[in-house]
């Protein structure tokens, strides 16, 4: 299993490896910059996983504060991550899924 996902970058004429552990931390860290401050933790690490048509899969385990919408919780943390994803590693495309392990 490769540990990096390679960009070509033809207008800066070279090649970007980004490795998983690069994906896990902007998954992380996008978790405490929704702005539903306070409502997710992670609650294990995050799973990266590169497939072989180019994808990357990002598996996120959170607890959820009680009292919050799940659904929107959830929603904006998936937005958050996609966020912050484009922004760094601009053309590789992902998929990312959010499972609550718990509310607390």
């Amino acid at each position: 299993m490769a540990d990096y996902i390679y960009i070509n970058s033809s207008d800066r004429g070279g090649e970007l490896a980004i490795s998983r552990k690069v994906f896990a931390r902007l998954a992380e860290a996008a978790v405490g910059h929704t702005s539903l401050k306070g409502a997710a933790k992670v609650k294990q690490p995050v799973k990266v996983v590169f497939k072989k048509d180019g994808r990357v899969e990002i598996g996120i385990h959170v607890t959820i504060k009680r009292g919050a919408k799940l659904t929107d919780v959830c929603l904006e943390l998936q937005k958050e991550i996609a966020h912050a994803l484009e922004v760094y590693v601009e053309a590789v495309p992902f998929e990312i899924e959010v499972s609550v392990d718990e509310v607390k």
